[in-house]
């Protein structure tokens, strides 16, 4: 709390001795950045008793009321910062920001186009438009928007998972599987991962599966091995280690390693071996006894959305229900 206090002090003594507004965004950016909302409203409400007609206090005054949920009043003090203001792109981003938060959505593109007019790489604003777009099933306009502001910001989450998201709107099922993998490259776990991959099985693309491991699902990546040989592709050693990891500590967890490798039985014994192999190795904690063993040589057939998909080489990790104490 001392060291909060002591930096805050100093951009204030700062920001004295460079000028008013800045002095305000200090504060203002401080505030947010702690999560100190209560705090915040109550300097830039006294500010504004001080001087109704200045833009950065309305701005900041907005922004706080909007946090603490009170759209209406937020929606007034921000519209008053853009017309005391009107150069500035934050002022008018927020703004559009409160006009949706009043389900006002002409106005906050209106607002949002704005803000690029004055500054055209605002990257919440291209983010929050395309939002927009996307939400009015404009979906073209929408991934023109994303496109703009992964230029900015290459693993900006809600853009890649939206992009994917356009694509599948628009049929476009090359590009839709492209973007989601670019997604999961950036964002590999989590509940929008596990949405990732079931669309991406849904276009018959099977890089990533989504398995259930004791009570939680996991994504990994589709273990791949050299060509021709059961030498596990360097590739998979993050998805084998995530799985080591849990099992590392969920002791109670003992999984099946089913793989099946078409007309070739050997080759798929093998394979299953080198798995449980690279876990032990990796993980001498976890009992041997805890990684069963399955391998065929047949095709694994998977049916998503009623459709069939056929699956020459596969590995499969099925969770053996927690073992009671």
């Amino acid at each position: 709390m001392r060291k909060i206090l002591h930096t805050m002090t100093l951009f204030i003594i700062l920001a004295l001795f460079t000028g008013c507004a800045i002095t305000k965004t200090v504060v203002g950016d401080f505030y947010l950045e702690h999560k100190k909302y209560d705090s915040g409203q109550k300097y830039f409400k006294n500010k504004l008793k001080e001087n109704n007609s200045d833009a950065s206090s309305q701005y900041y005054y907005g922004r706080f009321l909007l946090l603490k949920k009170n759209e209406k009043e937020a929606l007034v003090h921000l519209k008053k910062a853009v017309a005391l203001d009107n150069k500035n792109a934050d002022y008018h981003s927020w703004l559009a920001i409160a006009y949706s938060r009043q389900k006002e959505y002409n106005k906050e593109r209106e607002a949002y186009l704005k803000a690029l007019k004055i500054n055209k790489n605002h990257l919440q604003s291209l983010t929050y438009l395309a939002h927009n777009y996307y939400e009015a099933k404009e979906y073209k306009n929408a991934l023109k928007y994303y496109a703009k502001s992964l230029k900015l910001q290459k693993f900006n989450h809600a853009s890649l998972y939206n992009r994917a998201l356009s694509l599948n709107k628009l049929r476009r099922m090359p590009e839709e599987k492209l973007a989601w993998l670019a997604y999961l490259e950036y964002y590999p776990s989590g509940l929008f991962a596990q949405k990732a991959v079931r669309f991406l099985n849904t276009l018959g693309s099977f890089d990533y599966r989504n398995h259930i491991i004791g009570i939680r699902t996991l994504t990994l990546k589709n273990i791949r091995f050299e060509n021709f040989e059961a030498t596990i592709d360097n590739s998979s050693n993050s998805s084998l280690d995530l799985l080591g990891k849990i099992l590392n500590k969920k002791t109670k967890i003992d999984i099946h390693i089913v793989v099946y490798q078409q007309n070739n039985i050997l080759l798929a014994k093998e394979k299953a071996k080198s798995i449980q192999k690279y876990l032990l190795k990796k993980y001498p904690n976890i009992d041997a006894s805890r990684l069963k063993l399955s391998w065929f040589d047949t095709a694994k057939i998977l049916l998503i959305n009623k459709r069939k998909y056929i699956r020459g080489e596969h590995v499969d990790f099925i969770s053996i229900n927690e073992k009671k104490k």
